[in-house]
């Protein structure tokens, strides 16, 4: 083999590589987007990334009220409920902040407090800059809503002051 067809060879083993990896990737982008937009007015894609291990955007809102096609919960217990009716739910604990909450969603259902929880913890590693900022910021703010998508493990959270969501998919 010459050494020009060498070279040809290792960049085609690189490339399926990299479309393996890309294939394998926790969420895509436009998955995910299409996903959201379903229950929230979303704008442009600040951030995205994706690996095998997690996945995590951040993205402006047009909007900051929640579509009907994602069930809008007043407590713990009843997005305990309804997470195990529909898989899908969202909060806004107007009187706690979010990682407060997410702390009442673990008294209230153990199993799915501590994934939400995960799923932060987790997709850190896929975060950039103004996404870690943004998940952080809103976690304790005050007027932000969680939400949880049990079917895919994503959290969300969502600031409508500052016109910032935020999904965290940790590893399944």
């Amino acid at each position: 083999m010459t050494q020009a067809a060498s070279h040809m060879r290792a960049g085609g083993v690189l490339l399926a590589l990299v479309a393996l990896a890309a294939a394998c990737a926790r969420d895509a982008e436009a998955a995910q987007r299409a996903r959201l937009e379903a229950w929230f007015a979303l704008g442009e894609t600040v951030e995205f990334s994706a690996t095998m291990q997690c996945a995590a955007g951040l993205y402006r809102i047009t909007d900051g009220r929640i579509k009907a096609a994602m069930p809008v919960v007043g407590s713990a217990p009843e997005m305990a409920r309804v997470l195990a009716a529909q898989g899908r739910a969202a909060w806004a604990p107007h009187a706690q902040v979010l990682d407060a909450a997410m702390v009442a969603m673990a008294n209230a259902d153990r199993p799915t407090g501590m994934a939400m929880r995960r799923a932060g913890l987790e997709a850190r590693e896929c975060m950039g800059a103004a996404g870690e900022s943004a998940f952080h910021h809103m976690l304790e703010q005050s007027g932000a809503v969680l939400a949880w998508e049990s079917g895919l493990g994503a959290l969300i959270l969502m600031d409508p002051a500052s016109g910032l969501l935020v999904v965290a998919m940790g590893a399944r």
